[in-house]
């Protein structure tokens, strides 16, 4: 005799299964703020002004520096000999002392020719040529001031030209790369890359819905994924003022101090803004009671 299972029966088991196979409802909270990336506030690609032979280099990488710092120097020999004959020529000044001595020998006999020529000793032509000599002696000497003058000058277009030779750091930063060494010849190619680390800039990727809302000047609170639970103080200091069409979000930036360098670049993190009301974060607008759907799991029966 065939036995047959009742249809009640095969109506729980199916219920059974499409219970068992539906997703679960998780009460775990969503992680509040949007996602973000710590960068370094300025990142430079250091050159040399001029092309030519690098002689040496004298940082590394992960060496700090300060503004000005001289980091990497060229070969500056010829720099060197034509610095110093500038400052020869700058500093000798026996051409004006003879034009000195000449003007004052003929402005004396123009003086003297000229009384002579008023009591019909000297001539008148002798006069008028002691006249000439005395106003060609004082030209010379001036030509000679404006020579020093002008040494002066190339004296420091020497020194210029000497000091491009010597690269220094424009920022207070660290090392991050070192892309030459001593002997190399350099000419458009970078020969270093320092990043600034205080302040660092926080850039985050915010819904369209709050375009308008966040402005500079706004305070927030920032995550490091590398500290759990531990914040840092930001201010907005710059909003895009377009979004992207694509993924419905725009850009914003945040300064974050970081005088003793202890928060590391180049990691993800989270913000929370913070707004006259409540904080502004992913959940703004949910439900606080709207369930989110978690990994669920298929029961045969």
């Amino acid at each position: 005799m065939q036995n047959k299972t009742p249809i009640c029966h095969l109506t729980a088991i199916f219920a059974l299964g499409f219970i068992a196979a539906a997703p679960v409802f998780a009460a775990e909270p969503e992680a509040e703020g949007f996602h973000c990336v710590i960068t370094p506030s300025q990142t430079v690609e250091l050159g040399s002004p001029v092309p030519g032979q690098l002689h040496e280099v004298l940082v590394d990488r992960s060496d700090s520096v300060s503004a000005g710092q001289i980091v990497a120097s060229l070969d500056s020999r010829l720099e060197l000999a034509s610095l110093e004959i500038a400052r020869f020529r700058a500093e000798t000044d026996t051409e004006v002392s003879l034009r000195k001595a000449a003007y004052a020998i003929d402005r004396r006999s123009a003086k003297r020719l000229s009384s002579l020529a008023a009591s019909k000793v000297a001539s008148a032509q002798d006069k008028d040529r002691a006249a000439r000599e005395s106003r060609l002696s004082a030209w010379r000497l001036q030509q000679a001031k404006d020579d020093l003058d002008l040494y002066a000058l190339e004296l420091a277009r020497a020194e210029a030209a000497l000091d491009r030779r010597k690269i220094r750091s424009p920022i207070d930063g660290r090392v991050v790369a070192r892309l030459h060494n001593p002997g190399e010849y350099v000419e458009d190619e970078p020969l270093m890359r320092i990043v600034k680390l205080d302040p660092l800039y926080i850039e985050a990727i915010l819904p369209m819905r709050l375009f308008g809302t966040v402005k500079p000047g706004m305070p927030a609170e920032v995550f490091p994924e590398l500290e759990s639970g531990i914040s840092h103080e930001a201010t907005v200091v710059l909003v895009d003022p377009m979004g992207d069409a694509g993924s419905g979000t725009f850009g914003a930036r945040l300064s974050l101090p970081n005088p003793d360098h202890l928060i590391p670049a180049g990691m993800k993190c989270r913000v929370q803004l913070k707004a006259k009301g409540p904080l502004l974060s992913e959940l703004k607008g949910k439900s606080d009671n709207s369930p989110r759907l978690a990994a669920s799991k298929t029961v045969l029966p």
